[in-house]
């Protein structure tokens, strides 16, 4: 008995130090689950700053996707940086917390309205967003090279900070 609660114990401590809580420096610390590529969250979590891009939901066409005024084929409404490490991190967290509650549900559609854009190291991270669909896209710079579900739960929050910094998100259909 005294075994079992002691490997009992011991695995607890390792679940929960799985989802330490951020340091306060160096790169973030933010619980993703399983639900994004290891490479794309070392740029994410050590990028010093991120870039919030508002984005116009029309499907991309050939020659929108030629324009480099665009991400991707999507129009940008704005863009604004974001550099105050709980902000980020609060962003960050709330979509890893949306990534882990998905339970698989998605829809047809890709109407992306939100963008974050991560470098490091001559490393880029590109996440386009569709809260509407609940999914959202990894582009390593060049190329989409994942996607991941979301729940719609950091969609406000979202809203919020990106209206806060000044950007305009697209209406709703």
């Amino acid at each position: 008995m005294v075994k079992l609660l002691s490997l009992l114990l011991a695995l607890c401590f390792a679940v929960s130090s799985c989802s330490a809580t951020d340091p306060g420096s160096g790169p973030l610390v933010v619980d993703f689950g399983d639900e994004l590529s290891q490479e794309f969250r070392d740029i994410l979590f050590g990028a010093t700053s991120l870039e919030l891009v508002a984005l116009d939901p029309d499907w991309p066409t050939k020659e929108s996707r030629l324009d480099p005024a665009t991400l991707h084929g999507y129009g940008v409404r704005g863009r604004a940086t974001i550099s105050d490490r709980s902000l980020r991190l609060e962003l960050l967290t709330a979509l890893g917390d949306g990534a882990r509650e998905n339970n698989g549900m998605v829809a047809a559609c890709f109407n992306p309205r939100h963008a974050i854009v991560a470098e490091l190291e001559g490393r880029t991270c590109e996440l386009i967003i569709c809260f509407e669909c609940l999914t959202f896209q990894v582009w390593d710079g060049s190329e989409r090279v994942e996607t991941v579900d979301v729940s719609e739960t950091p969609a406000t929050r979202f809203n919020e900070i990106y209206t806060a910094e000044g950007l305009s998100i697209a209406p709703s259909y």
